[in-house]
């Protein structure tokens, strides 16, 4: 299995995990239309670049929607990251989307580095 297929793979969990999650997270804690929007542009990227990978077609939608989400959970993470280590808001909720948006970008990061490896030839 080639490097984007496993990206790709990984998108597909991500899309089945992370739809979700969200979901249960804005009904939690609301949040501006926007703010909800992007979450799911962004899994919308990542799933439409995995099928078209995993139909064998080009990585660049993929590389995309990863790309996408490494600068949104960069951004999440910082913040929540900023807020845990200033005291400012509820610690415990901090704390745990420190941890939980901290994963979500490693995960992005790997399914990147993946998506831009190069395709192997055939060779003959």
């Amino acid at each position: 299995m080639t490097a984007q297929r496993i990206s790709a793979w990984m998108g597909v969990v991500l899309a089945v995990i992370g739809g979700p999650l969200k979901i249960l997270r804005v009904m939690r804690q609301s949040e501006p239309l926007p703010f909800v929007a992007y979450d799911f542009l962004a899994l919308a990227l990542v799933l439409a670049g995995a099928i078209l990978v995993l139909r064998h077609r080009s990585g660049r939608l993929l590389a995309a929607g990863w790309g996408f989400g490494c600068a949104m959970f960069y951004g999440s993470f910082f913040d929540h990251y900023e807020a845990w280590s200033a005291g400012t808001g509820n610690m415990s909720f901090e704390h745990t989307m420190v941890v939980l948006t901290g994963a979500f970008l490693v995960l992005n990061l790997v399914g990147l580095a993946l998506a831009l490896t190069k395709p192997a030839t055939a060779t003959s």
